[in-house]
């Protein structure tokens, strides 16, 4: 009977692992591509901004490609990219895009572009 009780205690035993397993392989909501070690290493050399934002519109491009949707705040990264570097129009596009892919963010784009576009005129 124990023998039994191990044998058929195997499968319960490996579901966990089975399951962990197949979250290894998920592909993931978002396009990230590199995302978290790319800021990382633009807040330690900020003099590289011009190729964060590359890498970022690349990232974007790709997953919009593929058909994927664009991590949150990703669009929002890039437009303040181009408002460090005062380009307000290519901030406030960049912001719009934020605020149609993720309702979530209106309050804030909105408070951003109004900002922009009043100081522009």
């Amino acid at each position: 009977m124990s023998k039994i009780m191990k044998v058929s205690s195997i499968p319960f035993l490996l579901l966990p692992v089975f399951i962990l397993a197949g979250c290894l392989t998920e592909t993931g909501l978002y396009r990230w591509s590199g995302y978290n070690q790319q800021l990382f290493d633009y807040y330690q050399n900020p003099e590289t901004a011009e190729e964060f934002r590359l890498q970022m519109e690349a990232t974007v491009l790709e997953a919009e490609k593929d058909g994927m949707r664009v991590a949150p705040g990703l669009y929002a990264e890039i437009g303040t990219l181009y408002l460090q570097k005062g380009d307000r129009t290519g901030a406030v596009s960049w912001y719009k895009k934020e605020r149609e892919t993720w309702p979530e963010s209106v309050v804030l784009m909105d408070a951003l572009i109004l900002n922009l576009e009043k100081s522009d005129s």
